[in-house]
């Protein structure tokens, strides 16, 4: 079931009809309605995503899972509680808007929570960060994240390894990739330029090591 039928749940429900699923869309606007009817294989059904005769209606009791992509938090998060404590659908998706919301959500019985907000963000502090560094994964809810750092050609810690680094504490390399492999490093690891080092642990700790990690030779 999913509940949205706008600029990101089109496609959405696009792709899951051409790829055979079984799909049912509650869309509060006539037009879109329409739309989905016009452009998809799915069963439509005009009203509010938390209207408790719609989701009777749609016999949502037995859906496998609920993709919630209304532009207002509050109609996802307790169309989310609708789905967990009413009807048992077993797996969640919702969007949020504001990242405050995120706790709140997944208290409600939200399985996955993506914030378009926060994934913007990261696209633009790598694309600000340049090509010397890439977030892969950020949860700042727990204060973590995982970071790719490339040394430089003249690094300072070329020909240096691990155990030579600064405090690990509350930060592992994860892997380094070199020349079209991967290598689980050991602490006599040794660096070579343009490695792909993967760091993850404590925010803080992780950008501390990376900027370690970039520092090249002053000449």
């Amino acid at each position: 079931m999913i509940i949205g039928a706008g600029g990101t749940g089109m496609p959405i429900i696009q792709y899951l009809s051409k790829r055979g699923h079984i799909l049912t869309v509650i869309e509060k606007d006539e037009k879109r309605c329409k739309y989905v009817s016009d452009h998809s294989d799915a069963a439509i059904f005009q009203g509010n995503g938390t209207d408790p005769e719609i989701w009777k209606s749609v016999e949502a009791d037995k859906m496998d899972a609920l993709i919630m992509l209304t532009n207002d938090d509050e109609t996802n998060m307790k169309a989310c509680e609708i789905a967990k404590k009413r009807f048992g659908i077993p797996f969640v998706i919702t969007r949020i808007r504001e990242p405050e919301n995120k706790a709140k959500s997944k208290e409600v019985g939200a399985d996955i929570i993506i914030c378009p907000a926060e994934e913007i963000r990261g696209l633009f502090l790598n694309a600000l960060e340049g090509p010397t560094e890439e977030t892969l994964c950020e949860y700042t809810a727990e204060k973590f994240k995982v970071l790719m750092v490339i040394v430089p050609p003249d690094g300072v810690l070329i020909g240096k390894s691990i155990d030579q680094l600064g405090n690990l504490d509350n930060c592992r390399i994860s892997a380094v990739l070199r020349n079209g492999a991967f290598v689980f490093p050991t602490e006599s690891f040794v660096f070579k330029g343009e490695d792909r080092v993967v760091l993850m642990g404590s925010i803080e700790a992780v950008e501390k090591v990376a900027e370690e990690l970039r520092s090249v030779i002053i000449t």
